[in-house]
């Protein structure tokens, strides 16, 4: 018997509501000892290291069902964009780097949810060096738009019928292994927690049951690493050269 649950209905289901503290305070333990502080009333950021503070307008908050916070990522500070108002929803990380006190975005972590297919896109792009500015949630958009694109011709309807079968949903090539979110039930794709799935020929090696992100060079389109989240509350990676995921799977 096919299960006939609209997508959109079932996505916004299952998507949760976080409550935000007003500020925010994030340190590093580089040279510098920079301390990131954010106050979500005001939209202000301000960095501040030694004796140096900058401080920028517009950077965090809430509007509609968008909000953009600070929080700590791999031990880091990082900014964050959640959209659970649209259709696609959004949770993308921004991790923040001081250049001749000067804030750059080095990387952007994109978990990615579309609304056509319910599919998760979970990629990343890094060595990107953006200037900070206050809109740099759009940056995101530079490369989502061609994964989503990619990823609405990916089939999960064999989750949904009875007896169930497993789908798996491309997330690209590294080296010699080809990288996968792999879906054994609706529960999983309803609940957006696929396993990630490394192979390489027949042989298939389960990476994780939680996120990993396929990360990328800054012009989107050659491949890195993986990026493996460890601790979903810090957002603590461990990142596998090809090389070390193809021993991975040669191992198992």
């Amino acid at each position: 018997m096919r299960r006939t649950l609209s997508f959109a209905l079932l996505i916004s289901l299952t998507l949760a509501t976080t409550i935000y503290a007003n500020t925010y305070t994030v340190s590093t333990n580089s040279e510098l000892s920079e301390v990131y502080t954010a106050n979500m009333d005001t939209g202000i950021l301000t960095i501040n290291w030694g004796n140096e503070t900058k401080v920028f307008s517009d950077m965090v908050g809430h509007t509609g069902q968008a909000s953009r916070t600070l929080v700590p990522f791999n031990g880091g500070p990082a900014l964050s964009y959640e959209n659970s108002g649209s259709n696609t929803h959004f949770e993308v990380f921004y991790t923040l780097t001081l250049r001749e006190k000067v804030p750059f975005i080095d990387c952007v972590y994109g978990n990615i949810r579309n609304g056509q297919n319910g599919v998760s896109i979970r990629k990343a792009v890094c060595n990107l060096q953006k200037p900070l500015s206050s809109n740099y949630q759009d940056l995101i958009f530079t490369y989502s738009d061609n994964w989503i694109e990619a990823s609405n011709t990916v089939s999960l309807q064999s989750v949904m019928t009875e007896p169930s079968e497993a789908a798996d949903a491309p997330l690209g090539q590294l080296g010699e292994v080809y990288v996968a979110l792999r879906y054994d039930s609706v529960e999983e794709l309803m609940s957006a927690t696929p396993k990630t799935i490394a192979t390489v020929g027949a042989k298939n090696h389960e990476v994780t049951i939680g996120n990993a992100y396929l990360v990328y060079e800054a012009d989107g389109i050659t491949p890195l690493a993986l990026d493996i989240e460890t601790d979903p509350a810090t957002h603590s990676l461990k990142r596998l050269t090809p090389t070390e995921l193809l021993l991975a799977v040669e191992a198992d």
